[in-house]
This record gives structure tokens, C-alpha cells and sequence, in this order.
């Protein structure tokens, strides 16, 4: 079955003033306990095999966080995975990928709240805690996705 791992960027910066949003970085120990995290999420089991990421600095970073836990896969920006995209439009796009996806993908989503929040809730219309470095498991079954687990930071990190 593929799966869908959601995953919430780690702990940035505070916006300075004239610094746009999307050019906060991950702070030091957002870097520290976010690699922890992946590496605990690649030890659990989850490896990608193809990641998407919000074109935000602190997406980004997060995405490295990951490839480095679990080696190279082949990972794009998506404009819609901002704080505010929009769920359905995101719900669309899956829906086609998965049309050509083998049961054995991985696929995983780096974003922000609350888009987050609101795709799980879309998808599965379920209500989670998103939290920073956290990580949604969603499973694909005949036709719609399936919530399989909530991973938090702090399991992750163990």
C-alpha cells in the first residue's frame, strides 16, 4: 500500500522584521532535534521514495534533514504545500501521482501549519496535532486514504 508521510518543518527562527516568512531558517536546535526525528523516523521503518516540500527556507531545511537520515531520493518543490494552500487542490494532485504510483511508494509531504492540519482533516477527517518535526502516516486503500498513525517529535527523537 502506498503511503503518505506528512511532515511538519522543524523549529525556526522568529520572523525579524523585513524578513519575509518564507526565508526563516531552522534554528540550531531546530536542526539538532529535527535531524534526531528523521533519523528516528527512517529507523522506524519509513523510507521515501519521493518528497515534495513547501518552497520555504525552513521546509527545505527540513527536507535535508531527511535526506540525510535516509539518503538521497528524488524530491521537488511544490508552490502549494505553503502554509495556506489549499487542501483539495493538494487532495487532486495526490489522486493523480497515486494513479502511477506502485504500492510500494513512500511519498512524503514537508509543509507548515495550518495546511497541514487542514489536508489531514481532509483526507482522513480526522483532527491531529501538528507539531513542529511531527510526522502523519497515511495509507492508501481501495481508493481513499486511510489514517495509520500520529508520530511525534518526542517518539521520533526516542
Amino acid at each position: 500500500m502506498t503511503k503518505l508521510l506528512l511532515i511538519r518543518h522543524g523549529i525556526a527562527e522568529d520572523p525579524q522584521p523585513g524578513q519575509k516568512d518564507s526565508d526563516r531558517a531552522l534554528t540550531e536546535e531546530g536542526w539538532r532535534r529535527t535531524r534526531s526525528a528523521m533519523k528516528g523516523l527512517v529507523g522506524l521503518g519509513y523510507k521515501p521514495t519521493r518528497g515534495f516540500t513547501s518552497p520555504y527556507r525552513r521546509a527545505a531545511e527540513t527536507m535535508v534533514c531527511l535526506q540525510d537520515a535516509a539518503g538521497a531520493f528524488p524530491m521537488e518543490t511544490r508552490l502549494d504545500l505553503v502554509p495556506h494552500g489549499r487542501p483539495a487542490q493538494v487532495d487532486l494532485w495526490l489522486r493523480g501521482m497515486l494513479a502511477e504510483a506502485r504500492t510500494s511508494d513512500v511519498f512524503v509531504l514537508i509543509s507548515h501549519q495550518p495546511f497541514l492540519g487542514d489536508l489531514i482533516h481532509h483526507l482522513t477527517a480526522r483532527e491531529v496535532e501538528v507539531k513542529k518535526a511531527s510526522c502523519t502516516v497515511l495509507t492508501w486503500e481501495q481508493g481513499a486514504w486511510r489514517f495509520e498513525r500520529q508520530l511525534q517529535p518526542s517518539e521520533l527523537r526516542g
